[in-house]
Formats: structure tokens, sequence, C-alpha cells
């Protein structure tokens, strides 16, 4: 629980570095480009999530 609120906050607290500057008259429409991610690499990003998980939880089960 400890670890889910410090991240909640770290996530608070870091969104206006996030945040970007649109022009100075109300209604400007800020633009942002954000690079694109194929499904092959989506899965291949997920199946690395997923071993260092599963390797992680094999380590814990087998120091108990």
């Amino acid at each position: 629980m400890k670890t889910l609120l410090t991240a909640a906050a770290v996530s608070v607290l870091s969104a206006p570095a996030f945040a970007q500057a649109c022009g100075s008259k109300p209604g400007d429409v800020c633009v942002t480009s954000v690079p694109e991610i194929s499904a092959l690499e989506g899965t291949a990003a997920l199946a690395a999530l997923a071993a260092i998980v599963l390797l992680a939880w094999e380590r814990r089960r087998r120091a108990v």
C-alpha cells in the first residue's frame, strides 16, 4: 500500500513537468507528436515485462 501511495504521489507531483505551454491566446491548440509503436514492438514489450515479473515471483517463491 505504501508503494502505491508513493507512486501516486510521484505521478501527481511530476505532472506539471509534463505539461506543455500552448499559445498565449485562449483556445490555442497544442499539437504534440508522439512516436508510434507497432503491434510487434508492443507485444515484445509486454512479453519482456511479463518475463521480469515471473522471474521475480519465482525467485521470491524459492527464497521462502
